[in-house]
């Protein structure tokens, strides 16, 4: 029956095809455009009648022939799952601890109490400077302070019975100011010949040598703290809606083979002009102490999240002429295995990582053509395996 229709088609093709293509002709010929058209539209409705009629007989013969060879698809089952998006960024990771320690007093390094590699503690002695004389120059003012403060002292108890004149009591009083003025002075340059540990750390580069001749500037040593890492990294400003603090953010450290999941912990509040970027920074923890300062990472900022979303691959997806997304679902037949398709329309979300969002047009428990979707139609009967 299947070849007597085939053959019966062809010979209509063939024998109408001469005088239709002379209608055609003198339609043109003739500039008759609007006939042209509808003959346009006669042709496309029969084809797709055509069409139609043909998928109806091939799932009739389907139907009733067990040995009929069917296309095999693979089937999938919608459910609802969690769901989430992620900005991919390239990273660079820096501690906030990373002080180079500069010589605030002029003089030779005189002592140097540590070590490169050395762990120490915040407030530990770690340098001396020679102090040029003024520890001597302190002893001296501390003897003239104490002798303006024995000499205000007297001269305040007789003020206040009234002997002696104003001028003496003001000139005594300003004695004692000065030399106390004097007194700080000095100790607050002799503090500078002492360096102390601004935090606990590691030292990790000793820049000055023993003897070294210092100015005020000059790099002693580097005192670094590796506990915690901060991975930085610039943000497109599209993003700046999506993300804030607390935001998931996962680092990935490819040379150590290093993930860890952290949190958003710092924002900034200005967008680079240059770049339309903002910059971010997550925590990451280093307690093994592998992780160095300027290492290169990534940076994956959850950016979308739904608890209860139907995810489908993104390959099963198509599009028609007019840009509209579908898919086929899979409806259940008489015959074990055998599924007719169905050409459904949906709308899309948000996608990552070859998966999709379908926002509207499924239902929790849809079944739809997974692999082989490039080659099924609308209303075609398909054997589906898992």
């Amino acid at each position: 029956m299947k070849k007597l229709i085939i053959t019966l088609s062809l010979i209509f093709l063939f024998g109408c095809n001469s005088s239709r293509n002379s209608s055609i002709n003198d339609l043109i010929n003739k500039g008759d455009l609007e006939t042209l058209k509808k003959k346009k539209k006669e042709y496309v409705d029969l084809l797709n009648d055509l069409r139609l009629d043909i998928n109806e007989i091939n799932n009739g013969i389907t139907l009733l022939d067990e040995n009929e060879q069917i296309q095999v698809i693979s089937k999938f089952n919608v459910i609802e799952k969690e769901f989430k998006t992620y900005v991919k960024l390239q990273a660079n990771l820096k501690t906030r601890k990373n002080v180079v320690i500069l010589s605030e007093f002029q003089g030779q390094l005189k002592n140097l109490f540590v070590r490169e590699g050395q762990l120490v503690k915040k407030g530990q002695l770690l340098a001396e400077i020679n102090d040029s004389g003024i520890n001597e120059q302190l002893d001296q003012m501390l003897i003239q302070a104490n002798f303006t403060k024995d000499n205000f002292d007297r001269v305040k108890r007789l003020w206040d019975k009234n002997i002696g004149s104003e001028m003496q009591f003001l000139k005594a009083k300003s004695d004692f100011e000065t030399s106390n003025k004097m007194v700080e002075q000095i100790r607050d340059q002799l503090s500078k010949t002492k360096i102390y540990a601004p935090f606990n750390g590691e030292i990790d580069e000793i820049i000055s040598n023993l003897g070294s001749n210092l100015i005020p500037g000059s790099p002693i040593l580097r005192v670094v703290n590796l506990d915690i890492i901060y991975a930085e990294a610039q943000v497109p400003e599209k993003y700046v809606s999506s993300i804030s603090l607390g935001t998931e953010a996962i680092v990935s450290i490819p040379l150590l083979n290093k993930e860890v999941t952290s949190k958003i912990v710092q924002t900034g509040n200005f967008i680079n002009p240059n770049s339309r970027t903002f910059r971010i920074e997550a925590p990451v923890e280093n307690k093994d102490k592998r992780i160095k300062q300027n290492l290169n990472a990534r940076i994956n900022i959850n950016n979308y999240s739904n608890s209860k979303a139907k995810v489908v691959p993104l390959r099963v997806l198509r599009e028609d002429a007019s840009g509209k997304a579908y898919l086929y679902k899979l409806v259940t037949t008489d015959k074990k295995d055998i599924f007719l398709t169905v050409k459904s329309f949906v709308e899309i979300g948000n996608s990552y990582n070859e998966e999709i969002e379908i926002t509207t047009g499924l239902s929790l428990g849809d079944v739809i053509v997974l692999e082989g979707a490039n080659n099924v139609e609308d209303n075609q009967r398909v054997r589906g395996i898992e």
